[in-house]
């Protein structure tokens, strides 16, 4: 409790200590000599009866060397100017070392800021206190009767939601914190594991709410709906939310992420609501400092919780069994890490088939919260009907071909430095074309391809739907005729189109050089959009910074063009792709698992690699 002062390590929580080492000192009694040491005082001294026959009878010692018996009458020789010196730093040192002690003691309650590095975690240590940290932390308190427990500390005057980085600190802390309360409690029965199961539950672990209710924490102020919540579909219609409880269990996705890619947050948003789904949680989303700007600026609103959402300082990345749980970018690692995919994979199968369960938790987003603003869904249904409507009523096949350049390498090593040829592609639509139509019944097979000529009707039933994050793909001379852009609504154009647009116009004198959308998406390109990027420097702060109105709407159309890509193609017979694009692996997901992988309608030409959800 907040009053047990008195009381050792009241409080306790975890900060990172860079310069933790372990040093080991030889102690007092190994370096004084031994009593029977042959050069003692006792030893030699002539005034003693019984030893003074042991003293030889040679000539006097040498005058040029100090003689071992001192002489009767005379003083001992003073220290010399050198041994007071180091006495006197010596004594310095203490007195350093004993002040450094008591400031260190004065100010181990309160946790220094740190950075976390992913890629070096650091050293830590266990800091007792009786006051909580001024920083979101995971904390060890001590209950009313006096066991240890631990908690996540979030102080009311931060923002929500908070940085990347501090929700990165608060699971690795709680990893930490939880460890040493585990060790602490079974110190006489051995070994305390380092991680728990995904759904097990740590018995020291208290809840937000329940360490508030036991005055373990401030209680929380009601605060509201966080005013970077989405309106979901109640909120929308106009339904008033008053009278509503507090959701008994929740998981909020926050779509801040330091990625540029549309399609990681669209994986980790449907992974996120299919889990909630599946653990009987209510679902938020918070767009606060999403790259993209607004999610109503590219979809209908979400399903309605029809509770209300928790305060702010319940919702906590870590643990996993807490009651009101934050999903993220930032917390990719801990929400679907080893211990998920431990938990969700199918041990008894075999291959792709092991990833079933995930699969079907992605899906089950797709279906609820992939759905376009009222305009750009009206231009896809009509635009999947002028491509597809066609191709259904011959019976023919529609093949789908995404292809991933810019700053997306493919996974097989011979191409890693590359990309994946457009002959591949090709060639894959072709066995596509083989498999599913032409051996899908030998026995009617001219009926099927519709008369005496196959080849004819091999052209005109079946078409290759493109799309590409690359324009000049759309040109390739491999494609030739064949290829069909998915949609012309929002395009990225290439530098030729915009100067030959620019060109049947008046010459503007301030443009120096138009540049376009040559080679792909690519991360800096666009952070840099409609920013008064000058340096290097200034490029690698663009992502952070306030975006200027203009930049948004800018990125708003790069978003909008990739989600009409994707609803347009998703809707084809069969798809040809890379794995290492997470579009790819979308694609699959609203294909269905019966298409995409019980049928083989979904082919993979980046090496051997199969589905997977989530890849960190």
């Amino acid at each position: 409790m907040l009053n047990q002062v008195t009381k050792k390590l009241s409080k306790m929580h975890v900060r990172r200590n860079p310069n933790l080492s372990i040093q080991s000192t030889a102690s007092y009694s190994q370096l004084s000599p031994p009593a029977h040491s042959a050069t003692s005082g006792a030893f030699l001294s002539p005034t003693i009866a019984s030893r003074r026959g042991l003293l030889s009878r040679s000539p006097p010692p040498s005058p040029n060397l100090p003689s071992l018996i001192p002489r009767h009458g005379k003083k001992s020789i003073q220290p010399s100017q050198s041994r007071l010196v180091k006495r006197i730093l010596i004594g310095c040192c203490g007195v350093a070392f004993l002040l450094w002690l008591i400031l260190w003691q004065l100010y181990s309650s309160s946790q220094q800021a740190v950075g976390y590095d992913d890629e070096n975690e650091g050293e830590w240590e266990m800091v007792g206190g009786s006051r909580l940290p001024q920083e979101p932390s995971a904390v060890a308190v001590q209950d009313a009767k006096g066991r240890m427990r631990w908690t996540v500390s979030i102080p009311q005057n931060y923002e929500f939601p908070l940085r990347p980085e501090q929700y990165r600190e608060i699971c690795h802390q709680s990893m930490e914190v939880s460890k040493e309360v585990r060790q602490e409690a079974h110190a006489s029965k051995g070994f305390a594991k380092r991680m728990l199961g995904y759904y097990q539950q740590d018995q020291y672990y208290i809840d937000v709410q329940e360490a508030e209710e036991q005055a373990l924490l401030p209680p929380s102020k009601a605060a509201g709906r966080p005013k970077g919540f989405v309106e979901d579909e109640a909120i929308a219609d106009g339904i008033s939310t008053a009278g509503l409880k507090v959701c008994d269990r929740s998981l909020t996705y926050v779509m801040e992420t330091e990625d540029a890619g549309f399609g990681n947050t669209m994986m980790r948003l449907w992974m996120s609501y299919g889990l909630a789904k599946a653990e009987n949680r209510s679902f938020f989303i918070d767009d606060t400092r999403w790259p993209y700007g607004n999610y109503k600026s590219y979809f209908q609103p979400p399903p309605s919780a029809n509770c209300l959402p928790p305060p702010p300082s319940h919702m906590v990345p870590c643990p996993h069994t807490a009651r009101h749980l934050i999903a993220s970018g930032a917390t990719v690692k801990s929400t679907f890490g080893h211990s998920f995919t431990e938990e969700w994979e199918d041990p008894t199968k075999m291959r792709v088939q092991r990833q079933h369960k995930i699969f079907a938790l992605a899906r089950t987003g797709y279906e609820a919260l992939f759905k376009l603003r009222t305009d750009d869904d009206e231009y896809v249904s009509s635009r999947a009907l002028e491509l597809y409507g066609h191709v259904k009523s011959e019976g023919g096949l529609s093949i789908g071909m995404h292809v991933r350049r810019g700053d997306k390498h493919p996974l097989e090593y011979q191409y890693a430095e590359d990309y994946i040829p457009l002959s591949r592609y090709i060639d894959t639509a072709r066995e596509l074309y083989i498999d599913l139509v032409e051996s899908k019944n030998n026995n009617n097979k001219r009926k099927l391809l519709g008369g005496e000529n196959p080849l004819t009707s091999r052209h005109t039933s079946s078409k290759m739907i493109l799309t590409s994050d690359d324009p000049l793909v759309y040109a390739s001379q491999e494609l030739g005729p064949n290829g069909v852009r998915a949609q012309d609504r929002i395009i990225l154009a290439t530098k030729a189109a915009l100067e030959a647009a620019q060109a049947t116009q008046k010459t503007n004198p301030w443009i120096d050089e138009i540049t376009g959308w040559e080679g792909g998406f690519y991360r800096d390109v666009f952070f840099s959009l409609g920013q008064p990027v000058g340096n290097a420097n200034e490029l690698s702060k663009a992502s952070s910074q306030e975006v200027p109105e203009g930049a948004m709407k800018l990125r708003e159309l790069v978003g909008r063009a990739y989600l009409l890509d994707l609803a347009v193609l998703g809707r084809a017979d069969s798809m040809v792709c890379t794995v290492s694009s997470v579009s790819c692996r979308l694609l699959a997901v609203m294909m269905g698992w019966s298409g995409a992988v019980g049928e083989g309608r979904w082919r993979n030409i980046d090496g051997e690699f199969e589905w997977r959800g989530i890849m960190w």
